[in-house]
């Protein structure tokens, strides 16, 4: 059974590091903002995400990853989602490899 989950290196500030969302990340952000987490995986959070999501996100993602703590985590998660806010697609796509990012239902093709 293949990994379901992977690790993002991303670069910031002059140094490297490892974001990685795990079952457990997912299970403490589902239980914080809802099963979809705030939208963020069905495409239902819409063109104003929950910012508090996008931040807790990347925050666990650089706990499990980088074995950050928490507050740290949380002061460089935001820095990193101030500077570039589709890190958070990048680490979903990396949790969920065969999903799409926002993999809500496409809209049916009309008939011909």
């Amino acid at each position: 059974m293949a990994d379901i989950t992977g690790t993002v290196r991303e670069n910031f500030d002059g140094k490297s590091y490892d974001l990685r969302l795990t079952m457990r990340g997912i299970a403490t952000l589902q239980s914080d903002f809802g099963t979809s987490i705030a939208g963020l995986l069905d495409g239902t959070a819409g063109s104003v995400p929950d910012f508090n999501a996008l931040l807790a996100l990347v925050s666990i993602a650089l706990q499990k990853g980088d074995d950050m703590e928490a507050s740290k985590a949380d002061d460089l998660a935001d820095e990193m989602l101030t500077q570039d806010t589709e890190i958070v697609g990048r680490i979903i796509s990396a949790a969920f490899p065969d999903a799409e990012v926002g993999n809500a239902p496409k809209p049916k093709k009309k008939a011909a």
